[in-house]
């Protein structure tokens, strides 16, 4: 991004400022309040140093390992570690999966409004937005390891405070605070993705990320006729995946490694308005697009179940349906990330964001169980590419020593667009019948094209001026 962008939020850079300027052979007198403190509070804690020190004339090399003690590259270290956070992250989607679509089934069959379902669901995301505030703060004081585990039990905690709640003011209340400890959750293992892997191995790692919360979510799915007839029953089984993802985390070798800092700047701190207004500037399809994406993905997860339910879908007909869409959305992530490095990243979101909305207006349109299968897999295999694509995009304009705040600015984008779409949607719903949610999809995406398509003309405007 461009060098005005480096004014940040306070929140979001609180990270980044506290950065170390110093080198290799000068952090054995570094200060300790010029260090990271989170990740490394956790090598003091257990008298490991992470990561590990340089070579020193007054060490000699290590001699041949004992049996069964090899010596390993730190790189190897770094993935004995991740072996471990993946794993846990793949049980906690597969519970999220099944707890997200839990919720409005619970709530239609306990006589509530399609209405209040949008709500509840909203609730979601501003937990997301009140924790992208606060969680930062927290994980660089206490470190990914243990915000994770501390937040996987808070989240076996609520997904069972959830099936015992009764009134609409509880379930929004346990919603918010389940948003606020999975966007903990989130950013605890993203920092941990990022300070772990080198660069040239990000693109890898984060490919399997992805590919890891589409399958399990996917997944998660099928659970759904697991103690069918029974809710209690059912979320106790996504509490228990939520606790269970604290087993490979905490028993697998490996702890989060300090993010190498002798590369970071000191940046200034700046106001929201501020930080916004430069990113729009290098990259205008940022703000919007991030927002609409929010609409989109948000839309579908807390109203699709909805509208399944309403025409006619059995349990299981749902969940094999869900399961088999947001599998599918897996496949097009690899062979559309490899395209977006080769066709500029907007026009992919255009073209992208068009689709869906032509196929969002055949389902409008036509109410046919066989349409509704192929035209929605298609349409969740298209648009589930798009916020990578605007991520990317926003990234490519991005300096090294902003992305970890330019990230967390980006999915604060998303969580607004989050908060806001299920409510709108179920509005849409309410007014015109269950299939108001492909016409909010449709609307959703023509505006996310008509973005894309002036980022380009944008684009094309500064191409002549600089001619």
């Amino acid at each position: 991004m461009s060098k005005n962008a480096d004014e940040l939020p306070d929140e979001l850079l609180d990270g980044q400022t506290e950065a170390s300027t110093a080198t290799p052979d000068d952090s054995a007198t570094e200060p300790a309040s010029a260090v990271r403190t989170g990740p490394l509070s956790e090598a003091k804690l257990f008298g490991r140093q992470t990561p590990p020190p340089a070579a020193s004339t007054t060490t000699p090399p290590p001699a041949a390992a004992p049996l069964g003690h090899a010596i390993h590259a730190p790189h190897a270290s770094s993935y004995r570690a991740l072996a471990g956070l993946l794993c846990g992250y793949a049980l906690l989607i597969t519970g999220n999966g099944l707890f997200q679509t839990l919720i409005p089934l619970r709530v239609i069959e306990s006589g509530h409004s399609t209405l209040l379902v949008g709500l509840i669901q909203s609730f979601y995301y501003l937990g997301y937005v009140l924790g992208a505030v606060a969680n930062r703060r927290l994980i660089d004081r206490i470190g990914q390891h243990r915000t994770f585990v501390a937040f996987s039990a808070a989240a076996a905690i609520l997904a069972l405070a959830f099936g015992a709640a009764q009134e609409p003011w509880e379930l929004c209340a346990v919603r918010l605070m389940t948003g606020f400890a999975f966007m903990g959750l989130y950013t605890s293992i993203e920092s941990w993705l990022n300070g772990t892997v080198e660069n040239e191995k990000r693109g890898q790692v984060f490919g399997s990320y992805a590919a890891i919360n589409y399958l399990a979510v996917g997944s998660g799915q099928f659970l759904l006729n697991v103690g069918a007839g029974s809710g209690g029953q059912q979320f106790s089984v996504a509490a228990a995946l939520f606790a269970a993802a604290v087993l490979p985390v905490t028993l697998l070798e490996g702890w989060p490694v300090k993010v190498a800092d002798a590369n970071l700047d000191r940046v200034p701190a700046g106001t929201w308005r501020e930080s916004l207004r430069e990113m729009m500037a290098a990259a205008p399809l940022a703000v919007p697009g991030c927002i609409l994406a929010g609409f989109i993905y948000s839309s579908f997860y807390a109203m699709m179940p909805v509208y399944l339910q309403r025409t006619g879908f059995s349990t299981s007909e749902l969940a094999t349906f869900m399961g088999i869409a947001l599998i599918g959305a897996l496949l097009p992530q690899w062979p559309m990330g490899r395209l977006s490095d080769r066709v500029d990243r907007r026009r992919l979101v255009y073209y992208t964001a068009t689709i869906s909305a032509a196929l969002s207006v055949v389902l409008f349109a036509l109410d046919f169980r066989i349409v509704t299968w192929c035209a929605t897999l298609t349409y969740v295999a298209v648009t589930f590419t798009t916020y990578g694509l605007i991520v990317s995009h926003v990234h490519d304009r991005t300096e090294a020593h902003l992305r970890v705040a330019i990230s967390a600015t980006l999915l604060v984008l998303f969580s607004l667009g989050g908060m806001v779409g299920p409510a709108l949607s179920s509005a849409l719903m309410t007014l015109i019948g269950p299939r108001g949610f492909f016409l909010f999809n449709a609307l959703s995406c023509a505006l996310l094209a008509l973005c894309a398509r002036r980022a380009l003309g944008l684009k094309l405007a500064n191409r002549h001026a600089e001619t």
